[in-house]
């Protein structure tokens, strides 16, 4: 009977330990992050080529969330040839001396639906700013899309410094399109 006991206590408590959140790992070939920036009126779109998300997320408890990415500022590809070069330059995101951009998870919280918010830190030329990145979450068995977007202010990173923002925007618009399965 007391091995009865035992077995059934066991059984509660797992029955009753609340579900983790999963791990999902980001498909590269059907993901893409970039950002747009305005150049002279017009929008300038780019994407990372090389960059890494570890994600934790479960959409019952968005506060649990980590999610850290890493991307490589060397490595972009735009519509426009000159930008390819000139992006990753000194002036720009200075590759050569900062070869990584980070950003880190703070708080998630629902805000109904399958959209969500995200405050962040992002970490670029050695400059860390908070970031807010608006985002929904579509979730099929053990597949996931997120689709998302924030801005940050270029001048606070530094970027482009030798550009007023009549020239080259002050916003940047940073968007993510991920897939996802656990």
């Amino acid at each position: 009977m007391r091995k009865f006991l035992q077995l059934t206590a066991i059984a509660v408590a797992l029955t009753a330990t609340p579900a983790l959140a999963s791990d999902w790992k980001v498909d590269p070939a059907k993901s893409t992050l970039g950002f747009a920036v305005d150049q002279g009126g017009q929008p300038v779109e780019a994407t990372f080529k090389t960059w890494t998300a570890a994600i934790r997320f479960d959409p019952a408890n968005p506060a649990d969330a980590k999610i850290e990415a890493t991307i490589e500022t060397g490595g972009i590809a735009t519509a426009n040839p000159q930008f390819v070069e000139m992006i990753p330059g000194a002036d720009w995101l200075a590759a050569a001396s900062f070869p990584t951009a980070t950003f880190t998870s703070g708080a998630v919280t629902s805000k109904g639906g399958n959209a969500y918010q995200m405050e962040g830190t992002l970490t670029l030329r050695g400059q860390s700013q908070p970031v807010t990145l608006d985002f929904t979450l579509d979730i099929t068995g053990d597949s996931a899309r997120a689709v998302g977007t924030a801005t940050a202010k270029r001048s606070a990173f530094g970027v482009g410094a030798s550009f007023p923002p009549a020239t080259v925007g002050d916003d940047v618009t940073i968007k993510l399109d991920l897939t996802a399965s656990r």
